[in-house]
């Protein structure tokens, strides 16, 4: 804006004019100073706040997270839970002392709560030690739930494991078998790799005719990466351990089966009177104590029949009993075993039985010609497979 000059007063009366022009004159140099200072006013933007500026200041958020002096804002009072004191407020930073009842830790707590409204929040919190939670709570909840995050001890002890699967994501095994595939062949192809596999009766190379469960290491691969060189233990669900062993060189040694203490436990077949054939019958002894005759099988597969006989009709086509299924020789065999000496004075008998893969006993013959049948004892052990 430019200041305009008035005209000068002229008039008669020259005294009055020139005080009234020096009036008009100082008023004029007022005006001027005036407009510099509000033109130099206008043009310092330092002194102004321009219509974005004001509009950034209006669309703030003039809410507090920290107090004035940038510490916590709230401080849980001692004897108070967090959750008691956070719970209806907003955005916020918060202390809590050594021994607050709802605490994760036993020190020193500082924190931030990112979310608090209607009673629901979460947010993030450090102990004077170091260890960082974050927390959460619901609108139906009633106290504050704490994580713990993973500290640098954590990363370094996950960092330095074995980061393998040896089950599925749900705890099931790694490997399936299908029942038209071969166990030995599907756990190969896993790898060189340490691992879990079910395979159901009936599988090709099962160790049992039942369902097993195991594991399978290989320590080397092949380069289609196929296992070769490894083991393999197996579980059938009769609780029988098996284990196989597979050297590329030499292929898979086959199955073994472990044995136990359960293994050693035989179950005793007595043989009854009705069982007896062609005379034959307990001895009894001269304390009237019978020597029970029996048989039994041990996880081997070896049989051993036990017992004393009396009475009956030897030959070699006389049966004294006979073994059921699966207690019975591979191959027909012949035992010697103790006779009676009675009439033959103090030299020793002895009897020769015969056992077929049909199962008969019989006592084909007998040294003491004089008494044959008195007694006759067995002692015999043979194997069925």
């Amino acid at each position: 804006m430019d200041l305009k000059t008035p005209k000068t007063f002229e008039i008669s009366d020259k005294a009055h004019a020139d005080l009234f022009n020096e009036m008009v004159k100082v008023l004029l140099e007022n005006d001027t100073e005036l407009l510099e200072q509000f033109t130099r006013h206008k043009n310092d933007t330092k002194q102004h706040v321009t219509e974005a500026e004001r509009q950034k200041w209006n669309d703030s958020q003039s809410y507090k997270i920290t107090a004035d002096n940038g510490t916590h804002l709230i401080s849980v009072p001692a004897g108070s839970k967090i959750y008691e004191v956070i719970k209806d407020k907003g955005t916020c930073t918060f202390y809590a002392p050594r021994g607050t009842e709802d605490s994760p830790t036993t020190n020193a707590l500082r924190g931030i709560q990112t979310v608090g409204q209607a009673n629901t929040g979460t947010g993030f919190a450090i102990d004077t030690a170091g260890n960082a939670y974050t927390f959460l709570y619901g609108s139906s909840d009633l106290s504050i739930t704490w994580t713990p995050l993973p500290n640098m001890s954590d990363q370094n002890k996950w960092n330095g494991s074995q980061l393998i699967k040896i089950t599925n994501d749900t705890g099931g095994v790694r490997v399936s078998v299908a029942a038209t595939e071969s166990l030995l062949d599907k756990i190969i192809q896993a790898g060189k790799t340490f691992g879990t596999f079910y395979s159901p009766a009936g599988v090709q190379d099962n160790p049992s005719a039942l369902s097993a469960r195991g594991f399978y290491h290989f320590t080397s691969a092949d380069n289609n990466n196929k296992g070769t060189f490894g083991w393999v233990i197996a579980v059938d669900y009769r609780n029988n351990v098996f284990t196989n062993y597979l050297d590329l060189n030499l292929g898979w040694q086959g199955w073994r089966r472990l044995l136990s203490d359960a293994d050693a436990e035989v179950k005793w077949n007595k043989v009854d009177l009705s069982q007896l054939e062609n005379g034959w019958k307990i001895y009894n002894s001269v304390d009237g104590n019978p020597h029970t005759l029996q048989y039994s099988i041990d996880s081997f597969g070896v049989v051993e029949i036990i017992g004393s006989i009396a009475g009956g009709k030897v030959g070699f086509d006389s049966v004294v009993f006979t073994l059921k299924e699966g207690f019975r020789p591979m191959q027909s065999t012949h035992f010697i075993g103790v006779a009676s000496s009675m009439g033959k004075g103090n030299t020793p008998q002895i009897h020769r039985t015969y056992i077929g893969t049909d199962g008969k006993v019989c006592v084909q013959y007998c040294s003491n010609d004089l008494n044959p049948n008195e007694f006759i004892t067995f002692g015999f052990r043979f194997r069925t497979r």
